[in-house]
């Protein structure tokens, strides 16, 4: 094998890592913008929308829609098994710390489609979006 093989052996192998870190597939995906949230929302109004913060948080307001599964609870798993795994998941928290660590743990139990939420709620009234009272 001469040096220019192994040159583009290496550097085809090298692209592939760079694209697959890169892929939207990836269960390291970021979180979405509100825009893209509401245009998710839009696009898949089936989707099932879990705020995951605490019951006392979820009652001074959340989007409309929501389904309030606590993360932090140990409920929250045998909860979220009972879902339809081939709908899209949007979920969200106060600022998206907790709906990172919810997305990981819906994505471990095999949904496939799963939406964070970029700023929580906190986020979402910032860009003058309606909030409801559940």
């Amino acid at each position: 094998m001469n040096l220019n093989t192994q040159f583009s052996g290496l550097f085809t192998a090298l692209l592939f890592v760079i694209f697959q870190s890169c892929s939207p597939t990836s269960s390291s995906d970021p979180q979405v913008t509100v825009t893209e949230f509401v245009e998710i929302r839009t696009a898949h109004p089936e989707a099932i929308i879990i705020d995951v913060r605490t019951p006392a948080e979820y009652n001074s307001g959340t989007i409309e829609g929501a389904n309030n599964i606590n993360v932090l609870d140990d409920s929250f798993v045998p909860k979220v098994s009972t879902l339809d795994k081939s709908k899209t998941v949007m979920v969200f928290c106060k600022s998206g710390g907790r709906s990172a660590r919810a997305k990981a743990q819906l994505q471990e139990l095999g949904f496939t489609d799963v939406v964070d939420l970029e700023g929580g709620i906190k986020g979402w009234k910032a860009a003058d979006k309606k909030v409801v009272q559940p």
